[in-house]
């Protein structure tokens, strides 16, 4: 039977996490170039390869984003990850697409990582992807100028450039976890017609516990996601609760962006009567946007290596995103007598 056992009492590993919090609270600005999730808890192996194959089954991950709703030539994300485990080699293949505006942007990689015992309990993956990122944009135009030169010269043009990440993961089996990785490490440069656009590299810090409130079926899953690319750094905090695991409810804040809210629910599939130890997990998020995209109308785009403003009578009314997961072919992690739950990590 699929049985995970919230710990109750580590404090010292609370205060470490508030304390990591606190830290980077000042340092927070706003977005990356990466494609950006609400439900970040859900995808850790696909910001760190030292994640994959952690829950010691074979997990794909679906996710679907409208971002700024309202707004001509918004970003659109879907994501497709998988994770699984060999021995103690995790294997996985992360497939992202983004477009904003006339810009469409598709990164896969594989994954792979090596997992190490530490202490009793905890696990050390230590992981790497390779990859290619292409960059391109489609034929068509924008609100702004239609017949700008620029627009016009970058219409049809594509580039690829190769990708590598490095990343490690700490984990206590339902009970905490933190990682820290760096994306796009490899020089980007992008020849584009009159554009010749560069990806930064990313760092990530990933960090989450889980406290089962005494006498009750009540898990309380506070997480946060650090990201910066050295010129910006964004700060995402979440509190998940999740009820009898049945279903969850949660609240994000992502500093000088957004308040998120999220919902989600296990489906327990039944084979001969019996009921699945492994659900179908699906989740949706909603964006309610704080900056001043949304009082004052005011789409941001990249053109021409600058970053240029474009009004519009429509304002957004935020973002909405869609996650399903599933786990198949549980197996336990010979070191535990527990098996490690998918809505935590």
């Amino acid at each position: 039977m699929y049985v995970w056992e919230c710990k109750r009492n580590v404090i010292s590993m609370k205060r470490v996490l508030l304390a990591a919090i606190a830290s980077v609270f000042t340092l927070v600005g706003n977005a990356q170039q990466d494609a950006q999730f609400s439900q970040n808890m859900f995808l850790n192996n696909a910001i760190n390869p030292g994640a994959t194959g952690i829950k010691g089954m074979h997990c794909f991950n679906l996710v679907a984003r409208e971002q700024w709703l309202g707004f001509e030539g918004r970003p659109e994300t879907g994501m497709f990850n998988y994770s699984g485990i060999v021995q103690n080699f995790g294997v996985g293949a992360v497939i992202v697409y983004d477009k904003i505006g006339l810009e469409q942007n598709v990164d896969l990689k594989i994954n792979g990582s090596y997992h190490l015992n530490i202490g009793d309990k905890g696990k050390l993956g230590l992981g790497l992807d390779l990859g290619f990122l292409q960059k391109g944009f489609s034929n068509g135009s924008m609100a702004g100028n239609p017949n700008d030169a620029i627009v016009i010269g970058l219409s049809g043009a594509s580039d690829v450039a190769f990708d590598l990440g490095v990343g490690a993961f700490y984990y206590v089996p339902g009970k905490l976890y933190f990682g820290i990785s760096g994306q796009k490490l490899l020089p980007q440069n992008f020849s584009l017609s009159a554009a010749n656009p560069k990806v930064r590299p990313h760092s990530y810090i990933t960090a989450g516990y889980c406290h089962l409130i005494p006498n009750t079926k009540i898990e309380l899953k506070p997480n946060m996601l650090v990201k910066t690319d050295l010129s910006t750094t964004q700060l995402d905090v979440n509190l998940t609760a999740e009820f009898n695991k049945s279903f969850w409810l949660g609240g994000s804040y992502r500093v000088q962006d957004a308040v998120v809210a999220n919902f989600g629910f296990n489906y327990y599939m039944r084979n001969n009567g019996e009921k699945s130890p492994n659900p179908l997990k699906v989740g949706i998020a909603y964006d309610f946007t704080t900056h001043r995209l949304r009082d004052e109308g005011e789409f941001t785009f990249w053109k021409d290596g600058q970053v240029n403003n474009v009004k519009q009578n429509n304002r957004s009314f935020g973002s909405v995103e869609l996650y399903l997961g599933y786990c198949i072919m549980p197996r336990p992690i010979p070191e535990f007598d527990t098996y490690v739950d998918p809505l935590f990590l």
